[in-house]
């Protein structure tokens, strides 16, 4: 049976840690990297326990909070180029990527298609341990009323710690 694997996308995701009954890790994919069209850094800074839990064919769950919109940009644009490159690298397929109901494949392979070696490089090294034949990614998102507030997420952090002992 596949295992579920959590992802808190820093910073707003750490909301989400008192409802996750399990482990968890942390990731972060940087709206502002989205919104640079960023593309080779937000692969370049993927967390490696994500990418090898993603190979051994676990269902990975990313949580994330956003103050303007129900689903973070980062969510909506970095997880499904996310999705898409690493599609091409593992399956060797070209997916359909949408964003906010948007076809935008052709867009995101000619951003695949000017990758610098080495990022590709980093992904090709989890194909060697690939033992599924498709990504399982999932997101759990919502608002916040705490963007940027950077003391709430640290106190729920204090008080996950404390509560975890």
């Amino acid at each position: 049976m596949k295992s579920i694997k959590h992802f808190i996308n820093l910073s707003n995701g750490i909301e989400y840690i008192p409802h996750i009954p399990n482990e968890y890790s942390f990731i972060r994919i940087q709206s502002t990297y989205c919104e640079q069209k960023r593309w080779n850094d937000i692969l370049l800074e993927l967390d490696y326990s994500f990418l090898m839990s993603l190979a051994l064919g676990h269902r990975c769950i990313v949580y994330d909070k956003s103050a303007r919109h129900k689903v973070p940009r980062a969510i909506w644009q970095g997880l499904e180029w996310i999705k898409y490159t690493l599609n091409l690298v593992w399956f060797n397929k070209e997916v359909k990527a949408v964003t906010r109901g948007k076809n935008v494949t052709s867009y995101f392979n000619s951003q695949f298609l000017v990758l610098p070696r080495q990022t590709i490089k980093k992904l090709c090294y989890f194909k060697k341990f690939l033992i599924t034949d498709k990504l399982d990614i999932e997101a759990i998102t919502e608002n916040t009323r705490n963007d940027s507030k950077y003391e709430v997420l640290k106190s729920l952090l204090i008080d996950t710690q404390k509560t975890q002992k």
